[in-house]
């Protein structure tokens, strides 16, 4: 038995490792609940809410059994149970037996007050095509551990999914969800968790939030991390460790490798089923009324996005001005094309470019180096071509770890083959790349003075973009 989430808004009485919820009648021991009877759950209620004072033994037979005549053996046998649920022993007492009188509770009690959590924001809206497996994997996975982290490429819907699942457990562990996407860097993330708890602004949140998430079960969703990983991991594995009550759900581009972590790993839809039927959904179009033409059309649209989510919202959305078959013969342009993205999406997700943005500032300078240089490369490449391309600036070691990092990102998608790891950049990475490139020559003799040292890009002068962008990372 979990205690639901209107546990948040019920008082409850705490006595040692105890938590007495009277009005949903759940009793919990460091936050897991202890099988009691309802006779002895009455006679615990009783005594708690006169403690200190001795209750009769008649007063607490009327009170358990209002309309039975029972003997006084039977309340005997009750307060047995009781003790024993409640592991007494010699240097552990909360009630006493006043001889000829009755019982006593005698253990310190104090009394929470309600708690107000925010609502979990709601899933977006519409049906999450394609994901039911997803869906039960990751529930199956946050009943099994504390710590899940769902990862995936900008826009594969690591949000929508987190949220329908969290929906799915709010009848027995409420959530609370804390958007790092605002973070403007790492130090603020502890004060978002204490706000998005409800606490109050203070200069040092994290006692305030250890408080709040020692008081009551709860899940934990932490939203879009990428940014802010390494804070992330190290806040994580200290709540976790403090909070034994407490499990986390988090969405990134990349694992948090905290302790104990369990990644799901969020593909893109099936370009042969899901993603068409989410492209058509997005566009309002009846498949049944397409011609072969139409139909090919659609098929093209969905792998060159490679079955992305965000992008083929974005995509839908230009059929207000393209045919969907002069949308897919435009789609080599994705960066230009794939923009418009709904109102009240988040800035990251109003654009393609934007996604990629967003995941391009999680880069080091070596991995944004390489990445550059491995969008020379066309389709497919093995690890030999990455280190032919890149290996005149960096040894092949580095590219190695570069090229790990990128998947890890989720900007580069590899795959095992007989003849060896085959890789490439995910759907607009290499545009976005070659987009890059030209702006920096565009802007270099004004620009050079600013450049990035220890950054020299094979056959270039040294980087000279001052700064990322911001991108978007998307759940």
């Amino acid at each position: 038995m979990t205690l639901p989430a209107t546990e948040w808004s019920d008082p409850c009485v705490c006595f040692g490792p105890f938590r007495l919820y009277p009005q949903q009648r759940v009793l919990l021991e460091d936050g897991q609940p202890v099988r009691l009877g309802s006779r002895a759950f009455d006679i615990l209620a009783t005594l708690i809410a006169q403690a200190g004072a001795t209750v009769s033994k008649a007063d607490l037979i009327a009170r358990v059994w209002p309309d039975t005549v029972v003997e006084e053996a039977n309340l005997r046998v009750h307060v047995a149970a009781l003790r024993k649920a409640l592991h007494e022993d010699p240097g552990r007492r909360y009630i006493d037996s006043v001889a000829g009188r009755g019982y006593t509770f005698v253990a310190p009690v104090a009394t929470s007050a309600p708690a107000v959590l925010p609502p979990c924001p709601p899933p977006p809206a519409g049906p999450l095509i394609g994901r039911a497996g997803d869906s039960a994997t990751l529930a199956h996975q946050l009943a099994a551990s504390r710590l899940v982290t769902v990862v995936g490429v900008a826009g594969v819907g690591k949000t929508a999914l987190a949220l329908t699942v969290a929906r799915q457990l709010a009848g027995r562990l409420p959530c609370c969800c804390v958007d790092l996407a605002l973070a403007p860097n790492a130090d603020a993330v502890p004060a978002l968790l204490a706000a998005a708890l409800g606490l109050s602004p203070c200069p040092e949140p994290l006692p305030g939030v250890l408080a709040r998430l020692r008081a009551h079960p709860l899940l934990l969703l932490l939203d879009n991390c990428e940014h802010v990983v390494d804070a992330v991991a190290a806040l994580v594995e200290h709540l976790l460790h403090d909070v034994p009550t407490l499990r986390v759900l988090a969405t990134s581009r990349e694992a948090l490798r905290a302790a104990d972590e369990r990644v799901v790993a969020l593909a893109p839809l099936d370009c042969n089923g899901p993603a068409v039927e989410l492209f058509l959904y997005r566009a309002g179009l009846d498949g049944a009324s397409l011609d072969a033409l139409d139909t090919a059309a659609v098929a093209q649209i969905c792998r060159r996005v490679d079955g992305i989510p965000l992008a083929l919202e974005l995509a839908a959305a230009r059929l207000d001005l393209f045919h969907v078959r002069e949308l897919a013969s435009r789609l080599e342009d994705p960066l230009h094309l794939l923009k418009g993205g709904r109102r009240t999406a988040p800035p990251r997700h109003r654009s393609w470019r934007a996604a990629l943005a967003w995941s391009w500032a999680t880069l080091t300078p070596v991995e944004e180096a390489v990445l550059r240089r491995l969008a020379l490369l066309r389709g497919e490449f093995g690890l030999a071509a990455a280190s032919r391309v890149a290996g005149r600036a960096f040894d092949a070691a580095d590219v190695d770890d570069a090229v790990a990092a990128l998947h890890a990102k989720s900007l580069l998608v590899a795959r095992h083959t007989e003849a060896g790891l085959r890789c490439r950049l995910v759907a607009g990475a290499r545009e976005y790349a070659l987009a890059l490139e030209v702006e920096d020559s565009v802007a270099m003799p004004v620009r050079c003075s600013t450049a990035r040292p220890g950054l020299p890009l094979p056959g270039r002068a040294p980087l000279a973009r001052a700064g990322k962008r911001i991108t978007t990372r998307t759940a």
